[in-house]
């Protein structure tokens, strides 16, 4: 692909998931399941301009939603956790060695989250009184969910891979 479709693609999929990070900043129910859709333009540009260009559309897309959203738990989501995975997931997965993948990943996983839960209390100041006596319970029920986030995003490569992604010819060229 050439430097200058890559720069403008990069561009508008970095603008992208800061729509869609400021979307579930903007409705603060949605911020999680916004973060993991932002996501899913990592995967698209790991797939598609492979390179420095996944690393930079992660950047950007961080530093502006840190910068614009009135409330800073999506970007935080999306730094710390969801904007780097797909391109972790496609190095991890190159392994071929199921368990130790998973190893890897749940490792990475719980260590964002402890970032996320300490950058929530100390830098973000949510309230967190609640949650005090049930941390156990958040990275549990956390680790069942990534697990079905890193499922539902391999179907969705899969998907894209082997259906979708010939309607985008326009990239090939």
């Amino acid at each position: 692909m050439k430097k200058s479709r890559a720069v403008a693609l990069s561009a508008v999929l970095s603008a992208l998931g800061v729509v869609l990070l400021f979307i579930g900043s903007a409705s603060q129910v949605l911020d999680l399941s916004c973060a993991a859709l932002a996501s899913i333009i990592t995967v698209f540009a790991v797939i598609e301009l492979k390179g420095v260009w996944p690393f930079l559309i992660y950047a950007v897309t961080s530093a502006l939603s840190l910068l614009l959203l009135p409330d800073k738990f999506a970007a935080l989501i999306y730094l710390l956790f969801a904007g780097y995975y797909p391109m972790l997931k496609n190095a991890v997965e190159k392994l071929r060695k199921p368990v130790i993948e998973w190893i890897i990943k749940l490792a990475v996983f719980n260590a964002a989250l402890t970032g996320v839960v300490w950058a929530s209390r100390e830098i973000l100041k949510l309230p967190d009184d609640e949650l005090i006596g049930l941390t156990w319970a958040v990275y549990l029920l956390g680790n069942a969910v990534f697990a079905l986030y890193d499922v539902a995003l391999t179907r969705l490569i899969s998907l894209y891979l082997f259906n979708l992604r010939k309607r985008f010819k326009f990239l090939n060229k």
